[in-house]
């Protein structure tokens, strides 16, 4: 209400960004050299918005050891925020792991297991892969085409109505 903003909203903002998929990002994919780069880049506008303010602040006396400017195609994150150091802080294998075994025992609670009791056994053994004679390939390419069939039928059914 006041324009401020908690170090809580700011670290879930930061978060959200932080911890999306590592491959395609929407920011820009190059460093920004100019207000014309920002003005061309081909963005949604939230990122153009969120890449203009870097840039802006950037530009301020009192913001440049920051160095925004140079971080504004990466939404001013300096670096890629998986390189981190493990001598000064946890691996993303033991937050996996963490996040692993805190689902396991919050579904054996909900289950009403004991969760230091239960003992879970996981066997997978490779049963093979395609199918065993001419007879189960004919079944499944009869229930595939009848899949198609119901899904061309439904769809052209919701484009009439």
């Amino acid at each position: 209400e006041t324009g401020a903003i908690s170090e809580v909203k700011l670290a879930g903002y930061v978060a959200k960004y932080a911890t999306k998929g590592t491959g395609k990002s929407e920011a820009a994919d190059r460093p920004i050299r100019s207000q014309l780069d920002i003005d061309f880049l081909r963005v949604s506008n939230h990122h153009r918005r969120i890449i203009q303010t870097a840039w802006d602040l950037g530009g301020l006396a009192q913001y440049e050891e920051l160095k925004l400017r140079h971080w504004a195609h990466m939404l001013a994150f300096r670096g890629h925020f998986l390189t981190k150091s493990r001598a000064y802080s946890t691996t993303f294998k033991t937050i996996r792991e963490d996040r692993r075994a805190f689902r396991l025992h919050q579904t054996l609670t909900a289950a009403d297991l004991d969760p230091e009791t239960t003992l879970i056994v996981n066997d997978w053994t490779f049963a093979g892969a395609g199918y065993d004679n001419d007879a189960e390939t004919e079944l499944t390419s009869g229930i595939a085409e009848r899949v198609r069939l119901d899904r061309a039928r439904n769809y052209r059914e919701e484009t009439l109505t």
